[in-house]
C-alpha cells in the first residue's frame, strides 16, 4: 500500500568470499537418478574437478605446479591428474581423473547392490600428487538412487547434462496444461488424464495448493504415481513470493521420494533474492518465473508505489523490464545452484512469458519477444521450457502462437541434441547486448543468439567464438531467425533479433 513502512524482507543470498590461492572444487555424483537394476552394469558417476578461486560449497586448497599454464581458469594445463576412488556400501572403484575436468565419466558396476527404495551413501576420495611430493585428500559426497525396475512410468535425470530421460534424452517444452488439486470432478479430471495419454503429452503433477499438507501429499502421490504420462511432480509455486514455511518444500520432497522415487520434484520461484537456499533444498528443478515484458520496473500501477528492491511489487522482482532480466535470472539461479553444490543434483527450467495486456503487463510478448526469452535461457543454462498461460491470439506468425508452432519443432530437432549431448562443449558469449551460446559436439556447432539491447548491432564472428569461418554459405546454415541475417564478416541485429544456426569449420 501507498503508505505502508518499508521493511527490509532479509533472506538474501549471501556470495561466497574470493581466494588469491587455487581451490580445487571436487564434485561426484551418479550419471542418472534414479537408476533402475536393468543399468546397473553400465551405470557411471560423474567427477568434477574445477579449479576455482572462490570458497564456494566443497573446495580446498590445492598445490598446483608452477609451470602451469592459465592457472588462474578452471582447466589449467600441466596441471596433473588426480586419483579418484569411488565407495558405495562395498562396491569400489578407483580412476585417474585429470584436474580441471568437468562431466568426467567413471564406470561403476553397482549389479552386487541391492536395488531399494532408500539412497545409497557415497563416499568420493581424491589424492593429489603436489609439486612438492606430497599428498593432498579432497572428499565429496553423494546420493546414489538405486531402485528396483519399474513397468509404470519413470522419467530419469541425466545428471551429466541436467536434460530428463524417458526412452532418450530430451528437453521438456510446452504450456502450463497441468491441473492443480483439489478436483471438483474426480470423473473429468479422469478424462482430462486420460485424454492427454491419447494426445501424447505429460503431465506435470501441480500440488501447490497441498504440498504444505503431507497426509494429502501422500494421498496424491499414492493415486497417480503410476500414471503413465508423469513426468514431474511440482510442490511449492512461488513459495517466496507467498513467504511460504522455509521447510515445507523439503518436507513435501522428502515423503515424495520416500514414496515414489521414479519421478523428480520442481518447484516455481518467483523472487530475484529471497530465500533462496532452504526453498531449493525442496527440488531437482527450479523454475525461475521472472516476466518483464510490459512492466513499469520502477512503479506499480496496481498498487500505487514504487518498486525498490526492499518495497514494492511491480510485476517482475528486482526487473529491469526487458530480455536482460530473463539472462540475469536464469543465470543467477544456475550460479547459486553451484556455489551450494547442486550444480549438477539440481537445475534449472524458464517459464518465458506468455500472457500481459493487464495488471502489471501493459502489453503482450511477441512471438519474437517469446522465443528470445527461450533462446536465452538455454544460452545460461535452462535444460526445460514451460510458458504459464496460452494466449488466444489470431496465429499468425508474428504473434505465440504462430512462432510456437515452428520453435517447438526447432527445439526438438536442432536444439535438444546439443543441449543433452554429455560430449558437447559449451561457451556463452555477450557482444554489445547480443547474447549468444555456442555448442560443439565434436563435428558441428549450434548458435542461438539474442539481441538484448534496443538497437542495431554487427557482431563480429570471432565475437562468438567461430572466428575460422571464412565462408558463410558453405560453413553457415541457417535454422531460424527474425529481424536478424548474416554475412561472411558478421551476424547483424535488429532491435531484438534472433538466431538459430548451425555451423561447420
Amino acid at each position: 500500500m501507498a503508505n505502508q513502512t518499508v521493511v527490509p524482507p532479509g533472506g538474501q543470498f549471501v556470495l561466497p568470499p574470493q581466494s588469491n590461492d587455487s581451490l580445487l572444487a571436487f564434485r561426484c555424483a551418479p550419471g542418472f537418478r534414479p537408476y533402475l537394476e536393468e543399468d546397473a552394469k553400465t551405470a557411471v558417476f560423474v567427477v568434477d574437478t574445477r579449479i576455482v578461486y572462490d570458497w564456494i560449497d566443497g573446495t580446498s586448497p590445492i598445490s598446483l605446479p608452477s609451470n602451469s599454464t592459465n592457472s588462474t581458469s578452471q582447466s589449467p594445463s600441466n596441471a596433473g591428474n588426480v586419483t579418484v576412488t569411488i565407495k558405495v556400501d562395498g562396491v569400489h572403484t578407483t580412476q585417474s581423473v585429470p584436474l580441471g575436468a568437468t562431466g568426467f565419466q567413471v564406470p561403476l558396476d553397482i549389479s552386487k547392490l541391492v536395488a531399494q527404495k532408500t539412497p545409497y551413501h557415497v563416499d568420493c576420495t581424491a589424492s593429489y600428487r603436489t609439486p612438492s611430493s606430497d599428498t593432498q585428500k579432497y572428499f565429496a559426497n553423494a546420493s546414489l538412487l538405486y531402485l528396483p525396475d519399474n513397468n509404470s512410468s519413470i522419467t530419469k535425470t541425466d545428471l551429466r547434462t541436467g536434460s530428463l530421460s524417458g526412452f532418450r534424452p530430451f528437453i521438456p517444452q510446452g504450456f502450463y496444461i497441468h491441473p492443480i488439486p483439489p478436483y471438483d470432478n474426480a470423473t473429468v479430471f479422469e478424462q482430462v488424464l486420460n485424454r492427454t495419454i491419447e494426445l501424447g503429452l505429460y503431465i506435470i503433477f501441480d500440488m501447490r495448493s497441498n504440498y504444505q499438507n503431507l497426509t494429502a501429499i501422500a494421498d496424491l502421490v499414492n493415486t497417480y504415481k503410476s500414471l503413465p504420462n508423469l513426468l514431474t511432480w511440482e510442490t511449492a509455486h512461488e513459495p517466496d513470493g507467498n513467504s511460504d514455511p522455509l521447510t515445507a518444500a523439503k518436507q513435501a520432497y522428502d515423503l515424495i521420494y520416500q514414496m515414489d522415487g521414479y519421478h523428480p520434484i520442481s518447484i516455481v520461484l518467483n523472487c530475484e533474492d529471497y530465500n533462496f537456499s532452504p526453498y531449493v533444498e525442496g527440488a531437482d528443478i527450479v523454475l525461475e518465473d521472472a516476466y518483464p515484458i510490459g512492466i513499469n520496473a520502477t512503479y506499480s500501477p496496481v498498487w500505487k508505489t514504487p518498486c525498490t528492491p526492499d518495497f514494492g511489487h511491480c510485476g517482475c522482482d528486482n526487473c529491469k523490464g526487458g530480455l536482460i532480466d530473463i539472462k540475469a535470472r536464469v543465470q543467477t539461479y544456475k550460479d547459486r545452484l553451484d556455489i551450494l553444490g547442486y550444480d549438477r543434483t539440481k537445475t534449472v527450467w524458464t517459464t518465458p512469458q506468455a500472457f500481459g495486456s493487464g495488471a502489471y503487463w501493459n502489453t503482450t510478448p511477441t512471438g519474437q519477444q517469446w522465443a528470445a526469452m527461450d533462446l536465452i535461457s538455454f544460452n545460461h543454462g535452462a535444460m526445460g521450457s514451460m510458458s504459464y498461460q496460452y494466449p488466444t491470439t489470431t496465429g499468425n506468425v508474428t504473434t505465440i502462437e504462430g512462432t510456437a508452432t515452428n520453435l517447438t519443432v526447432v527445439i526438438t530437432e536442432n536444439i535438444q541434441p546439443f543441449l543433452v549431448d554429455p560430449r558437447a562443449t559449451f561457451s556463452v558469449y555477450n557482444y554489445q547486448g547480443v547474447d549468444a551460446g555456442l555448442w560443439n559436439n565434436g563435428t558441428t556447432f549450434l548458435l542461438l543468439v539474442a539481441n538484448t539491447a534496443n538497437d542495431q548491432v554487427i557482431v563480429p564472428w570471432n565475437a562468438v567464438g567461430l572466428g575460422q569461418i571464412t565462408n558463410a554459405t558453405a560453413q553457415v546454415n541457417r535454422i531460424f531467425s527474425v529481424a536478424q541475417n548474416f554475412n561472411v564478416s558478421s551476424l547483424n541485429f535488429r532491435p531484438g533479433g534472433i538466431g538459430i544456426y548451425t555451423v561447420t569449420l
